[in-house]
């Protein structure tokens, strides 16, 4: 099959030519989707599963394009919050596998393509669009004609791709943008907004809606929306930390714009949708029972700077730092790992260093001496498996996995097989 002749980073390429060239030789599927397009550094898969959730619970056929996978890559095709079917996966794959050769489409686009076919099939009625990299040459700007576009948030991130700065990350993000399209920023830092008004005139988090009140629970956490049209008391959502209500608000605003666009979502779809909202591996906390003990696992797919600083603000408002804790932990080297390493380390009593079969993950070595700047070499230990590690945690111990999807996907996959 063509995801196993290439790789997903290595075979990225700039530009939209290869997706328009093949897309235009089988039909165009893209422009048949009503869309909302979703870029930003973090928040991205988040603030799309909110939108898809609440259109399913309003009665309509909802797709979801996100990326990547945390276990398989059917994760990524959903319509009605059930994946594309493994068979389906692969006929779609094999039937166009010549075309996506001629053109030279890569692993992301031909992904992408497949993707759009399968929703024009099934003719959805809203298709929520999470970008991969950046936006303006990402293979989904291809929709020509968005609903909503949505930046999540700017932080520095594949600065080697994307620029070295806010402001020439936000131009690439912003490349979404299309004229009539509805704009909706998350939480911007000035000079990203500044460049998003450039394009557009963006409704934004703090200014056209906002999120108040919060509270936590024991099972995910409440919040207020208000808007200049609306104010919606006591919204419940499963998934944790602050950054969440963000994304939550921003979901329940791009509810309101799809209404000007002639959906209907009352508030108690809003409700229902963000209720019903789960993403797996995003402050993620998991009961294992592993030979005659009990421990809590925390999985958080946090990878750069602003994910893990969301991550530890949970975690702290959580009250799971009042100690030290054990951390699993893997990243990959184009990160800016000196400063994940340095702020894992003020929380951790111990490093545990999975070991995970992926050319981009930063060599032990490198880790090992970079958290002996901060923990002692006799507290850091490297694991060949999970099973090496749950093998290592006491009863009720509390340990968390933080640096990267990969790892928390490893994590989730060897989960599920052990114990489900």
């Amino acid at each position: 099959m063509f995801f196993g002749i290439l790789e997903e980073y290595k075979g990225m390429k700039p530009g939209l030519s290869r997706m328009e060239g093949f897309l235009e030789s089988v039909g165009n599927p893209q422009a048949e989707l009503k869309a909302i397009h979703i870029a930003g550094t973090n928040g991205k898969g988040s603030t799309a599963t909110f939108i898809s959730r609440i259109c399913k619970a309003g009665g309509y056929k909802t797709a979801l394009y996100t990326s990547p996978h945390l276990i398989n890559i059917t994760e990524r095709i959903k319509v009605d919050d059930v994946e594309i079917s493994r068979k389906i996966f692969s006929d779609l794959s094999k039937r166009y596998l010549a075309k996506a050769l001629k053109y030279k489409l890569s692993y992301f686009e031909y992904l992408t393509s497949l993707a759009f076919i399968y929703f024009a099939d099934l003719k959805v009625d809203v298709a929520v669009i999470e970008t991969g990299l950046g936006g303006r040459f990402d293979a989904t700007n291809v929709i020509d004609k968005p609903l909503i576009c949505i930046i999540t948030s700017i932080a520095k991130e594949h600065q080697e791709v994307l620029g070295t700065s806010i402001e020439k990350i936000t131009f690439e993000k912003a490349g979404i943008i299309k004229k009539d399209s509805y704009v909706i920023c998350g939480k911007l830092p000035s000079k990203a907004v500044n460049i998003v008004k450039s394009k557009s005139r963006p409704y934004l988090y703090g200014e056209d809606f906002e999120g108040i009140n919060s509270k936590n629970e024991v099972c995910g956490q409440k919040f207020d929306y208000v808007s200049k049209a609306i104010r919606l008391v006591d919204i419940k959502v499963r998934l944790l930390g602050a950054h969440q209500l963000v994304n939550a608000a921003v979901a329940i605003f791009a509810a309101e714009l799809l209404n000007r666009k002639g959906y209907c979502l009352s508030e108690v779809d809003i409700r229902t949708g963000l209720n019903n909202a789960v993403w797996r591996g995003r402050f993620d906390i998991r009961r294992v029972v592993w030979r005659n003990k009990s421990f809590e696992l925390i999985i958080d797919g946090a990878h750069n700077i602003e994910g893990i600083n969301a991550f530890f603000k949970t975690f702290e408002q959580l009250g799971f730092s009042n100690e030290k804790r054990i951390f699993i932990f893997v990243i990959m080297k184009e990160k800016k790992y000196e400063y994940i390493i340095k702020k894992v380390a003020s929380f951790a009593k111990r490093i545990i260093l999975l070991k995970v079969n992926n050319d981009r993950a930063l060599s032990y070595d490198i880790l090992k001496r970079e958290f002996s700047k901060y923990i002692k070499p006799n507290k850091i230990s490297t694991v060949n498996s999970v099973e090496d590690v749950f093998d290592t945690v006491g009863e009720n111990e509390v340990i968390a996995a933080v640096g990267s999807l990969f790892l928390a996907g490893e994590l989730l996959k060897r989960i599920e097989q052990l114990f489900m």
